[in-house]
């Protein structure tokens, strides 16, 4: 018997009855594989969506009927191979290649097909990559007769996912054999955006992610410049005034760049704003303090706010000029008398000038704004240290441990503590 597409066509209904009796099967398959893939996907540290489906009968019989016009096919529910699919989709290009990783160690894949590489220059089409692979034997010894089933995966982003949407609404559905040239040229420009879009959010996202390490390096050099006052005066017996004023661990006082100043018309200029706080961000983060003085002191002249006057007050700090970040700090107070963590920065300085009462009531008072600062409490358990009073010194790291598990420098301090007790 010839299984070509005449004999699908005239025996349409035979195989829609093959299909009901299979399709509660599959749809125990796909349960079984939708929380497999999100149980491994679980640990991957993206953000990804399952999405699943059985293939309706009408794409089923379509997509055989244009198989059987380049062969026989007699067994269609072995060769079309993506009756249940998957499909996983991510916000980034990046997590693609983490999540078909670990596709590939935890299934036994049988083919990989990356969809892009099949276009030439004039044509259009979504990117994907469509992974084949063998149904696992945990979940074949659930269900008869599925030993040898293979399953489709697709591998989108979430811009890939929403123009394969679209596309397959206005191209694949419709009855139209041939895209009109000036339809062509439109989905070619959207395809084009599309893609520039998630290039655009990966470089922004890896942007992001470096400006997060170097914030956190920074944030590291502040408490652990705050921190080294009571270890050093245990280890060299020396008076806590020396060691406030030893200046051995300061940045290099480099000479300032040259810096145009800013022009008034670039003072009312948004864009020339945002690109000089973007450069004097930089250099602090950088440990070019004498550019960031500079840059944050024209940016104060021109449009001042209270986050300047806290990142400059932060150099000046850095810098162990201790009044200088003091006034910075109170006038951003000034400006904006909510924001917890300049009373935090401010009670840090004041107990870097040993006026342990007004760090104290910054510290309380930036507790009263936000309770869960681990900043806070670390900062007024190393002034309380300094007062002599262990009891709420060791309370309050214990405090900013719990807020902060990996905090490092409460948990090396808390330590220091116990040691001393020991002794």
């Amino acid at each position: 018997m010839e299984y070509g597409l005449n004999y699908w066509i005239d025996n349409k209904s035979k195989l829609l009855s093959q299909y009901d009796k299979l399709y509660k099967k599959n749809e125990k398959l796909l349960s079984l594989l939708t929380k497999k893939f999100e149980a491994i996907l679980i640990g991957s540290g993206c953000n990804a969506q399952v999405k699943g489906r059985v293939k309706s009968f009408e794409a089923l019989y379509r997509k055989l009927l244009t198989r059987c016009q380049n062969g026989i096919i007699e067994k269609p529910f072995d060769v079309i191979t993506d009756i249940i699919g998957i499909r996983i989709v991510v916000p980034f290009l990046e997590d693609l290649e983490n999540v078909e990783k670990l596709l590939k160690n935890n299934f036994m894949i049988e083919e990989t097909e990356y969809k892009s590489r099949e276009l030439s220059i004039r044509e259009f089409g979504y990117d994907s990559i469509h992974i084949q692979i063998k149904l696992p034997d945990e979940i074949a010894n659930k269900i008869r007769n599925s030993k040898d089933m293979k399953i489709e995966i697709q591998l989108r982003t979430i811009l890939q996912d929403a123009w394969a949407e679209v596309e397959h609404e206005l191209i694949y559905k419709t009855s139209i054999d041939k895209v009109e040239d000036t339809i062509r040229r439109k989905m070619i420009a959207v395809n084009a955006t599309l893609s520039l879009g998630d290039t655009i959010f990966q470089e922004i996202r890896e942007y992001q992610r470096k400006r997060y390490r170097d914030i956190q390096d920074r944030h590291k050099k502040l408490m652990d410049k705050v921190s080294t006052i009571p270890e050093k005066m245990e280890k060299m017996k020396v008076p806590i005034d020396i060691i406030a004023n030893d200046k051995s661990n300061e940045a290099i006082r480099e000479e300032p760049k040259k810096h145009q100043p800013l022009s008034l018309n670039q003072s009312g200029d948004k864009h020339g704003l945002n690109d000089l706080l973007v450069e004097a961000m930089n250099a602090h983060l950088e440990n070019r303090l004498a550019d960031a003085i500079e840059l944050y002191t024209q940016l104060i002249l021109v449009s001042p706010n209270h986050y300047i006057y806290n990142h400059r007050g932060l150099v000046y700090f850095t810098l162990s000029e201790y009044d200088k970040a003091i006034n910075d700090f109170t006038t951003a107070i000034q400006m904006a008398p909510k924001d917890t963590r300049v009373y935090t920065n401010r009670g840090l300085t004041y107990r870097m000038l040993k006026k342990y009462d007004a760090s104290l009531r910054d510290f309380n008072k930036s507790l009263e704004l936000n309770p869960l600062w681990p900043d806070t409490f670390y900062g007024r358990s190393l002034t309380y240290y300094d007062l002599g009073d262990i009891k709420h010194a060791l309370e309050d790291c214990d405090k900013a441990i719990s807020i902060k598990p990996d905090f490092k420098q409460a948990v090396r301090f808390k330590q220091f503590i116990l040691n001393q007790q020991m002794t």
